[in-house]
């Protein structure tokens, strides 16, 4: 199984065959219009899209042989660009998609705060087991500093010992958060303002069955300010 997320600045039908010709089986995209969502010239593709501005949203795309269905609430409030769904394929899942934006007016909800939000008020998404959270996170531990509550390494070790997730980047470079050496995002487009905004996390018992892969700067910048972001999740022997 291959997940994808990248955040595609926009204008993603263009754009859509150098993701879908690495055939990933689901691909998270932020910044994705409706349209684009919903194009019949994505072969082999189904989309579900999220948002009220039809030109730029979320959406989630399945190949031949899965399915999507998008899930409710359960009680509390739902925050706007962290969506979960039901994935079945080969693998049966729980899918949370991700797009931490900020939020007007409230700077202890923007960005990583929306997945705390998640985890304080719809904890019964993450206990669906089991659970991928992918998407583009729009933090690093760089930052836990500015927010001394709530902050990234917050969320990463919520959901390392909660609910035995783990960074399928850090898991596989054994790199601890903040000190990431491979960069998925260009401030601007711009090489030397590198960070790492995008995860996917997966279950701690599928550390030995995954690989990854991120796209280069000098690959993706014409296309992004975000570089692609690929885990493949190998098949269990036992199965």
């Amino acid at each position: 199984m291959k997940i994808v997320t990248w955040n595609c600045q926009q204008a993603f039908l263009r754009k859509a065959d150098r993701i879908f010709s690495n055939a990933p089986d689901i691909a998270v995209i932020q910044e994705c219009s409706e349209r684009s969502a919903g194009a019949s010239a994505i072969d082999g593709y189904a989309g579900e899209w999220v948002g009220d501005n039809s030109n730029k949203g979320m959406a989630v795309f399945c190949g031949r042989g899965w399915s999507l269905q998008r899930l409710g609430g359960s009680g509390g409030e739902v925050p706007r660009w962290i969506v979960p769904f039901e994935v079945r394929g080969r693998v049966n899942f729980t899918l949370i998609a991700v797009w931490a934006c900020a939020i007007k007016g409230s700077r202890r909800e923007s960005y990583v705060g929306q997945i705390h939000k998640a985890l304080r008020d719809q904890p019964a998404w993450f206990r669906r087991a089991p659970v991928v959270v992918a998407g583009d996170f729009n933090s690093n531990a760089i930052f836990d500093g500015k927010r001394p509550d709530g902050n990234h390494s917050a969320m990463v070790t919520e959901l390392r010992d909660k609910y035995g997730l783990m960074s399928a980047y850090h898991a596989i470079h054994k790199q601890k958060h903040g000190a990431e050496e491979t960069p998925t995002f260009h401030l601007y487009r711009r090489a030397e303002k590198p960070y790492h905004f995008d995860y996917v996390f997966v279950p701690i018992e599928w550390g030995r069955r995954i690989r990854m892969e991120i796209g280069k700067h000098c690959d993706w910048g014409s296309e992004s300010d975000h570089c692609p972001l690929t885990v493949e999740v190998l098949a269990d022997s036992r199965e």
